[in-house]
C-alpha cells in the first residue's frame, strides 16, 4: 500500500476500491477535524450539511476526507454495489475523485438498535491548515471480516457462518491486520490512535477479546469504542476503524 497525495486538499490517501480509500493522513502543516452530527440526516442532505460546515470555516467542500454512514440494515452484496455506484457518483459531482481513484475514506454500518429509516450521514472528517509541529492526524476507513477487502463477494468472508472462539479469533485477526497494513502505509501504528472503533452486534469480546487486546497493545488503555452494529454487508460480523485527530466536534 503506497500513499498517494490528493490534488484537492492537503492529505494523502491509501488507495482502496471504488466506494472508498483505505484511509487518509493529513499533510505536514495540516490537520484532520472529526465532526459527529448531533442528529444523523439522510446522506444526500448530509453532504449539503458538510458543505455548510466547511464554508463556515472558510474551506471548500474539497476539504472533505472521510465519511461515516449508518444504514437501516446490512445490504446484500448486490445492494451494496448499487448504493456504492450512487455514492461514488455524488463524489464525482463534487470533484473529489482523482482519476479512477476515490480518495475519501468511509465507514458504513447498520445499527442493531434504532437504525435510521434510510442511509444517513453520522459523521465526517475534513482537513484544514494547522501548525507544522502538530502530530500527524489520520483516519483509517472501516474494514470488515473479508479475506480480501477488494473481493466483495461471499467467498471472501472469514469463517462464513462459523461459530465459536476460533472463528472469532480469525475474524478479529484479519480485521486487525487490515488496520495495521493501512496504518503502516501512513507511517503510524496503534499507539498513535486516539480512537479505536469496533462495530459488532455479537458478544465477540467474551470469545476472542484477547486477540484484539493483544494486537492493540498498550493503546487499549485509551479504551475501545464498541458500537452495537452490523457491518454493511450480509454475512459479515466484525468491523473496525481507527483515527487520531486533534479536534472532535459534535454539531
Amino acid at each position: 500500500m503506497n500513499l498517494r497525495p490528493s490534488p484537492h486538499a492537503p492529505f494523502s490517501y491509501v488507495p482502496g476500491i471504488d466506494p472508498y480509500s483505505g484511509g487518509v493522513v493529513a499533510a505536514p502543516g495540516a490537520e484532520i477535524v472529526h465532526v459527529t452530527l448531533a442528529t444523523a440526516v439522510p446522506w444526500r442532505l448530509g453532504f449539503e450539511r458538510i458543505e455548510e460546515i466547511a464554508s463556515d470555516e472558510g474551506l471548500k467542500r474539497t476539504a472533505l476526507c472521510a465519511v461515516e454512514l449508518r444504514c437501516p440494515r446490512p445490504h446484500s452484496f448486490e445492494g451494496f454495489a448499487d448504493f456504492n455506484k450512487e455514492y461514488r457518483s455524488l463524489l464525482g459531482d463534487w470533484g473529489l475523485l482523482v482519476g479512477d481513484d476515490n480518495p475519501i475514506a468511509r465507514t458504513n454500518v447498520a445499527p442493531a438498535h434504532h437504525p435510521p429509516d434510510e442511509t444517513s450521514l453520522y459523521a465526517f472528517s475534513y482537513v484544514r491548515s494547522a501548525p507544522a509541529e502538530r502530530p500527524a492526524s489520520f483516519v483509517v476507513a472501516g474494514a470488515g471480516d473479508l479475506m480480501d477487502q477488494s473481493d466483495l463477494q461471499p467467498s471472501s468472508i472469514v469463517g462464513d457462518g462459523a461459530e465459536g472462539a476460533e472463528a472469532w479469533r480469525l475474524r478479529i485477526a484479519q480485521v486487525c491486520q487490515e488496520m495495521e497494513d493501512r496504518m503502516s502505509a501512513m507511517g503510524v501504528a496503534w499507539n498513535d490512535c486516539s480512537t479505536v472503533d469496533v462495530y459488532c452486534a455479537h458478544d465477540w469480546f467474551s470469545q476472542a477479546g484477547a486477540t484484539l487486546v493483544g494486537r492493540v497493545g498498550s493503546a487499549v488503555g485509551a479504551g475501545l469504542h464498541w458500537h452495537i452494529a452490523h457491518p454493511p454487508i450480509e454475512g459479515l460480523s466484525f468491523e473496525m476503524d481507527v483515527r487520531r485527530v486533534s479536534i472532535e466536534k459534535t454539531l
